[in-house]
């Protein structure tokens, strides 16, 4: 079977494990710290678990909710739930009580497989409507292992490419978290089209997999590993020591970071006077990255490719992208490059009109990876999907050639007597002064000039009396005069949801 040619163009994302079933059955599918399982293993366990949900009356388009950390139950009920066209609701483990319930309420889930460590949160929930819900808890050699039956069954379903697969949700930064709905062929349009361009993956690749699972920065990254028949290692815990002792100890070829990861593991690099020399590929994204971080990453990673993506959890994750090996410009370590073959991106004013080339507007795509819609919200939907393309709400503008230079969030420009203020652009002048570690800008109200420029600011160590002004001073021949903050407020965290995005609605609730 190993002589059979390797193909992904299939219909249902359950089919790419069937293909590895027969291509590579005895190589490593999942290695996590408790468990190491073979792409054969895998494919049992997920038919055990596909023969268990249907003695709990699980039908098509129910839902299950998973709530825990990066687990190999992620992939197998992944894949259960592809094969009885099921929809899996990952919920981030880090929402607030009320949030969680709110999800759990919203997804109509019918049965919740949880984490250990979270079983006391589960049990908080006093919901009517989740009561009576099956409950699994996720332990090794635990009740999930004891849930999965000895049996297997071999059940045809009619699924559609369209059918959802996945009801993942939004962080909520305005409003309730919304249901996004992702579908198979979201899926498999994503793993054609992007496994060249970020890994490359292939099936000698050693992946990990450090973003939680519950984001779509984290299932995307596994997708592809699973898609091409790679060993991918799942990290549980952000622990920047650790993440570096598994790249250089199990030779790891490629993973995807934010960028306050990549802060992280720099810091510890620095310390203890590290080089990493065998990383090929190391992929960023889903928050912006500062051009001083990126430079200090490069000398930590000499020989690393450093590939930008841009995409969102309505696009089925990354749908651009640039390997910044194949430029020496300084002006593109800003942007994210180009769009997938299978996508188009333009650039509108709020009338809906396209904007010439260097112009900023909103960034609107059109691509098979873009979501069916949010559940239940044919509202909302109708406000992003406007003629087949989505509006991202992020501000940018298109070069000459197509690449892509994102600015902003548009509901985060700072518009100060007239002027738009990009905070990006605060941010990366304030992250080049040495004594900054990190930094969010903000609008503060003024009577005056309507806002002014605010910074929330994390020093490198305790700053003295005149750091404030010392740090005014050097934006001065750096920015125009009316981006220069003018308040600056220092703090010892910044509030930043599960991919690494700062909360700005957040920071304005707190400092204004």
């Amino acid at each position: 079977m190993k002589n059979m040619k390797r193909k992904f163009d299939f219909e249902l994302t359950h089919n790419f494990l069937e293909q590895n079933l027969n291509l590579c059955p005895e190589e490593i599918a999942i290695e996590t710290p408790n468990l190491t399982l073979t792409y054969e293993q895998l494919y049992w366990r997920v038919k055990r678990l596909s023969n268990a949900l249907i003695e709990n009356k699980l039908k098509k388009n129910d839902r299950i909710a998973l709530f825990c950390k990066n687990d190999v139950a992620f992939c197998e009920l992944m894949f259960a739930c592809s094969m009885l066209n099921i929809v899996l609701v990952p919920i981030n483990f880090r929402l607030a009580h009320k949030e969680i319930e709110y999800i759990l309420s919203d997804s109509r889930a019918k049965m919740i497989f949880f984490g250990q460590d979270f079983e006391e949160q589960i049990n908080k929930i006093k919901l009517k409507s989740l009561l009576t819900k099956k409950k699994v808890k996720i332990t090794a050699n635990g009740d999930y292992d004891g849930f999965l039956k000895d049996k297997t069954n071999n059940l045809e379903f009619n699924i559609n490419p369209v059918d959802t697969l996945f009801q993942m949700y939004t962080s909520g930064t305005t409003g309730h978290p919304k249901g996004v709905l992702i579908n198979h062929r979201n899926i498999i349009s994503l793993i054609i089209h992007g496994k060249d361009k970020l890994g490359p993956f292939k099936e000698n690749s050693i992946s990990l997999v450090c973003m939680p699972l519950f984001h779509i920065a984290g299932s995307a990254w596994l997708f592809f590993g699973l898609a091409v028949g790679c060993k991918n290692i799942l990290v549980v815990d952000i622990h920047p020591e650790e993440i570096i002792n598994e790249i250089t100890d199990k030779f790891v070829t490629c993973t995807l970071l934010v960028p306050s990861v990549i802060h992280m593991l720099c810091s510890v690099a620095e310390k203890n006077k590290l080089i990493i020399n065998d990383l090929k590929t190391l992929v960023f994204g889903a928050s912006p990255m500062p051009v001083n971080l990126l430079k200090k990453a490069k000398l930590i990673f000499p020989n690393t490719d450093f590939v930008h993506v841009y995409g969102l959890t309505e696009t089925t994750g990354m749908f651009m992208s640039l390997n910044l090996s194949e430029t020496e410009s300084k002006k593109m370590l800003e942007s994210c490059g180009k769009c997938f073959t299978n996508s188009e991106v333009k650039i509108i004013d709020d009338k809906g009109n396209e904007l010439p080339r260097y112009e900023i507007g909103e960034i609107i795509c059109k691509s098979p990876q873009i979501m069916s819609g949010y559940f239940n919200n044919d509202t909302e939907t109708n406000k992003v999907i406007i003629n087949e393309w989505f509006h991202t709400g992020d501000a940018g503008f298109l070069d000459n050639n197509k690449y892509l230079f994102i600015k902003d969030r548009i509901k985060d420009v700072i518009i100060s007597g007239g002027e738009n203020i990009y905070p990006i652009e605060v941010e990366n002048v304030l992250l080049s002064y040495p004594l900054v570690s990190e930094v969010a800008v903000i609008a503060a109200p003024d009577n005056k000039w309507g806002e002014v420029v605010a910074a929330i600011v994390i020093p490198v160590k305790d700053c003295d009396d005149n750091f404030e002004t010392n740090l005014v001073n050097f934006c001065e021949d750096k920015l125009a005069k009316f981006k220069i903050p003018k308040k600056i407020i220092f703090t010892d965290s910044l509030p930043k949801n599960a991919s690494g995005k700062v909360l700005k609605n957040v920071l304005r609730d707190m400092y204004n």
